[in-house]
């Protein structure tokens, strides 16, 4: 969440979500998961757009690669994102685009009202887990709607920031017993 109105931030606009490169240019939340055993990690994009982005690294910015996962649900306080998001879900779930739309009209005037921005995301991959305690880092690009950016994370290493730095991994995820699997 961002303690500022959407009206005070430059947002992209709402679109069909799917897989972007380079959302990190403009508002955008990440999420890192890093596999302290062996250095791998994965980053996670979401866009306000509703677009989003997966990676898999082998290191500290080396091998990256897609990661094969499903889309995932971005919501935000934006009354046109929410609309097309929740169309789409609703459509996934095998409803018809008509029905889809008249579920999700409501949305909109329900957001209307947020004086804070906020996302949220959620995804699912089975084989995400392997039963072992990750380090998580989550950061944030925030563009103002005058351009200005700041970079925001839960731990910054010293200098200039740098999502991919160990130092940012500052949130240890226990192992959960429903977790399953390995880190791809």
């Amino acid at each position: 969440m961002v303690a500022a109105p959407p009206s005070a931030l430059r947002l992209p606009a709402a679109t069909a979500a799917q897989r972007t490169d380079g959302l990190w240019h403009h508002t955008c939340f990440e999420l890192f998961l890093l596999d302290p055993a062996d250095g791998r990690y994965l980053e996670f994009n979401f866009s306000p757009s509703g677009q989003w982005a997966a990676y898999q690294f082998d290191g500290y910015r080396s091998g990256m690669r897609e990661l094969d996962v499903t889309a995932p649900l971005i919501l935000t306080s934006d009354p046109t994102q929410i609309h097309l998001a929740w169309s789409a879900h609703l459509r996934k779930l095998g409803l018809d685009e008509q029905v889809a739309a008249k579920l999700a009209e409501p949305l909109p005037s329900l957001a209307a009202n947020i004086q804070h921005y906020w996302l949220s995301a959620r995804f699912e991959h089975p084989g995400l887990w392997r039963g072992i305690t990750c380090r998580a880092g989550l950061s944030a690009v925030i563009e103002e709607a005058d351009g200005t950016k700041s970079f925001w994370a839960l731990a910054h290493p010293p200098g200039k920031p740098d999502f991919h730095h160990a130092e940012g991994f500052a949130l240890e995820l226990p192992p959960a017993g429903r977790r399953r699997g390995q880190l791809p």
